[in-house]
């Protein structure tokens, strides 16, 4: 084959030889690469760029070719598949006239469904559906037309005939991104915004190229897989043949989306068996007593999985609590955790709890802390020590492992977070119970991450009042994240959730200091959530609705970007790779960011748990 035919087909793939959904699929895809570009919560590398840039023009790619497909199989129903054998000026008045309609009729239905705070998520992505499908029809009677154009200007003057082999879907949405990301940089310059500095622009430009290349790549061998499936159905059954091609794509779709499936799957495996490996620095069992794992526990060393193990390898030492605070130690800390190899059931998990609460006296102590932990099990080690510090030692500290795997990866473990949790509650609350009120333990709860979400949500659909007759004392929540169904709730209506404002939320300890004595008094449940941590953000409302910290730029709180504009899959995508950025923790170096709550965890402990601290005392734990 001669380089001018190779040359020939290769523009042919790219305009002529394409269907017209195919061919808005394509300018949809490059077009949405350039919003890809605007700043986020957290700063973003290039990687985490292109891997963003690669996830939203893949979906666009999908959902228009999927969409538009459907909207062509129309017409041809419409026409009794007269479009294919018609006239050039048949095709396009077809084409423009149903993808006219089918524009109007879907955004028209998306308007009867505004945004509401409490809408369910079938009716948001209902919504959502419907308006990007208006818009991708848009498009198409817009390309539709210039083809048009083409078409007629090439059968009157054949001369030109060469116009309508131009492949113009995909180089005019390049064009378009390429003009987008200028508008982006300078927008993001003039507004102050700097998550993206660390965004090679000539980097990001070959990643896009690579990308557009990929993207060409998915969309031809979902084309193929697509024909083959429609061919198939219009052997085996001609009456669907007009609604085949659609048919085909959501076929190729689903095993696309198969193999990703099968790959997360395997990742997670992997992820799962790094939970349980054994770290050199923690493959001792711990000589204390009065942790799981120790002496005397039925707990063993084993089953504790690696947080687990360091987790209660890390407790502290009498000795080193009193060099710290400078005062006598009561006791030596109990630290208790059970992990999911205990066993299979959760009862008996929950029963291995009780028994070493039992063991390690933690209702004889001033302090239990019942904390429900990350989703690989994880415990901060700021409050914990915090905790032990501030109670002199005079404390118990109790959680039970869900789920092997980090949080963002864990939600489908959250319920089982949730059960065991309440489950676990009932039976220290009833415990408690049968106490005498005052030799009771303070009775304090604690969430970080996913372990916000599993703790809360044990009072899920409750009030306030539910703490109450569980006799907690106060609580303290990281980076609640936002599918957590009692914060919602609160954020809802909190008149109902909490008639007494015994329940805040800020940013920082600073915004608490800044309430009056009167409203810091009736405190006694925080969430601690940054505004620039994705966490308490990132969840499915952001494919359906804005949200609340992308609204009015003079209305956004400190750290999220003002140029930012909300766009459902690319808010969603970008706050997704947020994420990521907002784990980076760096041990030892505390940082008031994203996820990282460290800087702030030690004077809520102690003012929220009514731990009384010196100064001089708060200083040297901040530096031990």
């Amino acid at each position: 084959m001669s380089f001018a035919a190779v040359v020939s087909q290769l523009i042919g793939s790219l305009g002529r030889d394409r269907s017209l959904p195919e061919r808005t699929a394509l300018f949809a895809a490059a077009a949405v690469v350039g919003p890809t570009f605007e700043p986020g919560l957290q700063p973003r590398r290039t990687i985490h760029q292109a891997l963003a840039t690669g996830v939203v023009s893949a979906a666009t790619l999908g959902a228009v070719t999927v969409s538009q497909s459907s909207i062509e199989s129309l017409g041809r129903l419409i026409t009794r598949d007269r479009t294919d054998s018609g006239s050039v000026v048949f095709r396009t008045v077809v084409n423009l006239g149903v993808n006219a309609v089918a524009a109007s009729a879907c955004i028209s239905a998306a308007r009867l469904l505004p945004p509401r705070p409490d809408e369910s998520l079938r009716r948001g992505l209902a919504r959502t559906a419907l308006d990007r499908t208006g818009r991708a029809a848009v498009m198409t009677t817009g390309l539709a037309a210039t083809l048009g154009v083409l078409d007629g200007v090439s059968h009157i003057s054949p001369k030109l005939r060469w116009l309508n082999r131009l492949p113009i879907a995909l180089p005019a949405g390049i064009a378009v991104s390429a003009l987008k990301i200028r508008q982006v940089h300078h927008s993001a310059a003039a507004n102050g915004d700097k998550t993206i500095a660390q965004v090679s622009t000539g980097k990001s430009a070959g990643l896009g190229v690579a990308i557009g290349v990929g993207v060409i790549g998915l969309q031809s061998g979902e084309r193929v897989i697509a024909r083959g499936v429609s061919r198939s159905i219009g052997k085996v059954a001609p009456r669907y043949e007009p609604i085949a091609s659609p048919i085909g794509h959501l076929v190729a779709l689903a095993m696309l989306g198969g193999a990703l499936a099968a790959g997360y799957e395997y990742m997670l495996r992997k992820i799962e068996q790094g939970g349980v490996a054994i770290e050199p620095a923690y493959e001792v069992p711990p000589t204390s007593s009065s942790v799981s794992g120790g002496p005397g526990s039925a707990v063993t060393f084993e089953s504790l999985s690696r947080e687990g193990r360091r987790f209660v390898n890390m407790a502290l030492t009498p000795a080193e609590i009193e060099s710290v605070m400078g005062e006598p130690v009561l006791k030596e800390p109990a630290r208790v955790f059970v992990g999911l190899a205990q066993s299979d059931q959760l009862e008996d998990r929950v029963d291995a709890v009780m028994d070493e609460l039992i063991r390690v006296g933690a209702f004889d102590r001033k302090v239990l802390v019942f904390a429900s932990p990350t989703g690989s099990g994880y415990i901060n080690y700021v409050m914990a020590e915090a905790v032990e510090y501030l109670a002199r030692g005079d404390s118990c500290i109790v959680t039970m492992q869900y789920s092997l795997l980090p949080s963002f990866l864990s939600l489908d473990r959250a319920k089982l977070g949730v059960d065991q949790n309440r489950a676990l509650m009932h039976a220290i609350t009833g415990y408690l119970r049968g106490m005498d009120a005052a030799k009771r333990p303070r009775f304090i709860l604690f969430g970080e991450s996913l372990g916000a979400q599993t703790m809360q949500d044990i009072f899920a659909h409750r009030t306030v009042e539910a703490f109450d007759r569980d006799f907690v004392h106060s609580s303290l929540f990281l980076g609640t994240p936002a599918g957590t169904k009692f914060a919602a709730s609160w954020h809802v209506n909190p008149e109902r959730i909490d008639p007494k404002n015994e329940i805040i939320e800020v940013d920082n300890f600073g915004e608490y200091l800044d309430l009056t004595p009167e409203q810091r008094a009736s405190v006694r449940h925080v969430l601690l959530s940054h505004y620039d941590d994705p966490i308490p953000k990132f969840g499915p409302s952001l494919l359906v609705r804005q949200p609340w910290w992308l609204g009015p730029v003079e209305e956004r709180p400190p750290g999220v970007p003002k140029s930012t504009k909300w766009r459902p899959a690319t808010t969603f995508v970008l706050t997704g790779v947020d994420l990521t950025n907002a784990m980076e923790v760096i041990p030892g170096d505390f940082g008031r960011r994203g996820h990282d709550y460290r800087e702030d965890i030690p004077p809520f402990v102690s003012e929220i748990f009514d731990l009384p601290v010196t100064a001089p005392q708060m200083e040297r734990m901040d530096h031990a």
